[in-house]
Order: C-alpha cells, then sequence, then structure tokens
C-alpha cells in the first residue's frame, strides 16, 4: 500500500503543463502508473441544455438564463490534477520540486501557508 506521505498532488492552469510535467517526471525514472493527471473541469465550460432550471430568459435572480450558463473565467481555473506515487521521501520531494518548477500549486491550503512562512 502507497504511503500516504509519498503521493504528491499538484494542480496546473493548463494540460500542456500537465503534460509536460508527466514527461519530466517520466523522464525523471517515475513509472507511467506512478503518474497520473487528471482534468476536473470540461473545457467546453456548463451544458445549455438543461430544460430544468435557467432555461427562461425573463427569470431574474440566480436561475437566470444568463446568470446560470455564463461563461467561466478558465484562466484562473486550476482544472488540471497531477498526481505522483513516489516510492519514498526521496522521490517524493524529486516529483515535487519537479512539479513546483513548471508552477504547480499544491491544492492543501495549510501546505500552501507554511510554505510562505
Amino acid at each position: 500500500m502507497q504511503n500516504m506521505h509519498n503521493t504528491i498532488i499538484r494542480t496546473f492552469m493548463h494540460v500542456t503543463v500537465a503534460e509536460q510535467a508527466r514527461t519530466e517526471l517520466l523522464a525523471a525514472g517515475f513509472t507511467a502508473d506512478d503518474v497520473a493527471i487528471d482534468v476536473r473541469v470540461d473545457e467546453t465550460g456548463p451544458v445549455q441544455g438543461n430544460f430544468v432550471t435557467g432555461d427562461d430568459p425573463d427569470v431574474k435572480g440566480k436561475t437566470a438564463y444568463t446568470h446560470t450558463y455564463a461563461p467561466v473565467a478558465q484562466d484562473a481555473v486550476r482544472d488540471c490534477q497531477v498526481t505522483v506515487n513516489a516510492a519514498d521521501g526521496a522521490r517524493a520531494e524529486e516529483a515535487a520540486a519537479i512539479l513546483d518548477r513548471l508552477g504547480g500549486l499544491d491544492p492543501d491550503p495549510a501546505a500552501r501557508a507554511a510554505t510562505r512562512h
């Protein structure tokens, strides 16, 4: 069973950077089974075919069509998650260094706060 402390997770804004991170991790000797990329947001945005709520353009408030289906500012969304299962602490640190160098964000708020001090 993989030690949870040896699992490194970073998020990226763009799939291309996440794929570059995966390529660099593989070149550093991590196996394909140890590196996963998950896209958490669909690049096409919300579906506009919901006939239950929000389809009437005259509805006001949070269920208005224009609000419900407003475009999301994708530039601020970190929609790609890279997960690395490292064999030990040293490999976990190596993976973290590669991901951090490429701009990966640690999704754990406590870990981010600890690195600011």
